[in-house]
């Protein structure tokens, strides 16, 4: 497989690159007043612009997540902060993980300040994690870019190591939701 090295650089130039990552905003920086469907898929939609997928976020997926009772559903069809919160946590980690474990993950039913305190977890720690990956990621992909002869190998190697790891979180997070105890026990 031929991989573009200058195509490559650049991929992980704009992954590194600070005003370029994704972030998510805190609980107290989302809205204080209810919302229309509308409204909650554009402040969406908004935040996830820069992503691979179409669409994150379409007024039918908030209505299967209600249904599927992965968020709560909407109060006389206004959407309120916690709502806003879930649908970030459940954009973010469904590009990665299926339904069930993102409920295991993220319980429907919480009250407003354990939403709150799990929301705020959530932005802090998806940071911070993509701080480590970029940082890890960028430690090995250096000096292979740095190279002046183009080892098409070491740039397969890199490509291959990126994906084994995304697999490897994926999987080592499923066996972890499993662990979370049941509110009902």
């Amino acid at each position: 497989m031929f991989i573009e090295k200058n195509k490559f650089v650049s991929a992980f130039t704009e992954m590194s690159d600070e005003s370029a990552r994704p972030s998510l905003p805190l609980w107290n920086e989302l809205p204080d007043i209810e919302l229309y469907m509308d409204q909650i898929v554009s402040i969406v939609a908004k935040y996830f612009k820069n992503t691979s997928s179409d669409k994150i976020i379409t007024p039918s997926m908030v209505n299967n997540y209600v249904k599927l009772g992965t968020i709560p559903a909407p109060v006389k069809k206004k959407y309120s902060k916690s709502h806003l919160a879930y649908l970030f946590m459940v954009c973010t980690l469904k590009q990665t993980l299926d339904m069930a474990t993102i409920q295991k993950i993220i319980p429907v039913g919480l009250d407003e300040s354990a939403i709150e305190y799990m929301y705020n977890s959530f932005v802090k720690n998806q940071n911070k994690a993509y701080s480590y990956v970029t940082e890890s990621v960028l430690n090995v992909a250096v000096p292979i870019f740095e190279n002046e002869g183009e080892n098409q190998d070491r740039l397969n190697d890199l490509l291959l190591q990126v994906a084994s790891s995304a697999n490897i979180f994926k999987l080592l997070t499923e066996k972890l939701s499993d662990c979370r105890k049941d509110n009902k026990d």
